[in-house]
């Protein structure tokens, strides 16, 4: 792996964890999360003015449903915990599910590295969710692990769709389309939404720019090491939330790291 895509994967994991950080500390997540990805897909609107992904809009509305879910699940897990509870969970839980859904449903054969990270991944995962237990945080165990599955969801659909159309142009039809759907659900006025367009705005650009910078590593690298080296955003979401939730925490967000990265390596 060069130096660049190194480099443009750990400035994505500080930009990745700090959208996340920044997300959860404001007010009203669910609104502020569809908001962000609809500042980023208006931003990328002429790349689907120029390549229409209408090949695939079967998957754009499968994506989109998706995603609509994951901003909803994961903006209410955050109102409903602690970051560093949350958003390793939610990190998580979608290496895990991937790692047993290829072993138990596909046959495939788990590799040495992938059976040890499978097994450390439970065991930060667990502990986590140990973490959230004494805090009175169940519902933002729950509700981040099901973000997880959400996030395998549209992962798996978007990984099908790019190869048939273009990304940006793709990636800016899901991002207004899922947004516009969690607002219309969510139903905020005016009065709710002008304060926080700015924090929205910040965290969209969060989101864009990692997006972004992972779309170049995955032209330097093998998608495996990118995914592998992205885990480290785990450990820099809990030290930037800066909450006090003990050495537990801590190591299991560790354990994430180190098994989400050998799983997807």
């Amino acid at each position: 792996m060069s130096l660049s895509a190194v480099l443009l994967v750990l400035t994505s994991t500080v930009l990745h964890a700090g959208w996340n950080a920044r997300l959860h500390r404001g007010g009203d997540p669910e609104v502020v999360i569809a908001l962000a990805y609809l500042f980023v897909g208006i931003v990328l609107l002429p790349a689907a003015v120029l390549d229409p992904p209408g090949e695939v809009m079967g998957w754009v509305l499968a994506s989109s449903l998706a995603q609509g879910f994951y901003m909803g699940l994961l903006g209410s897990a955050y109102r409903a915990g602690s970051l560093g509870v949350a958003y390793p969970i939610a990190r998580g839980t979608a290496p895990l599910l991937v790692g047993l859904g290829g072993w138990l449903l596909l046959d495939e054969t788990p590799s040495a590295f992938t059976a040890m990270g499978l097994v450390v991944l439970v065991v930060g995962l667990l502990s986590l969710a140990g973490v959230g237990t004494q805090r009175q945080e169940r519902r933002a165990v729950v509700l981040a692990a099901v973000t997880g599955l959400c996030t395998v969801g549209y992962s798996l659909i978007d990984a099908r769709s790019v190869d048939l159309t273009g990304a940006m142009g793709y990636l800016s039809v899901i991002m207004i389309i899922s947004s516009v759907g969690v607002l219309t659900v969510r139903r905020p006025g005016m009065d709710r939404v002008r304060p926080i367009l700015g924090h929205a705005a910040v965290v969209g650009v969060g989101q864009g720019g990692a997006y972004g910078l992972i779309l170049m590593a995955f032209q330097q690298a093998q998608a495996g090491q990118v995914a592998g080296l992205r885990q480290v955003s785990v450990v820099l979401g809990v030290l930037i939330a800066r909450e006090s939730l003990g050495p537990r925490a801590m190591w299991g967000a560790v354990l994430v790291t180190v098994g989400a990265g050998l799983v997807v390596w």
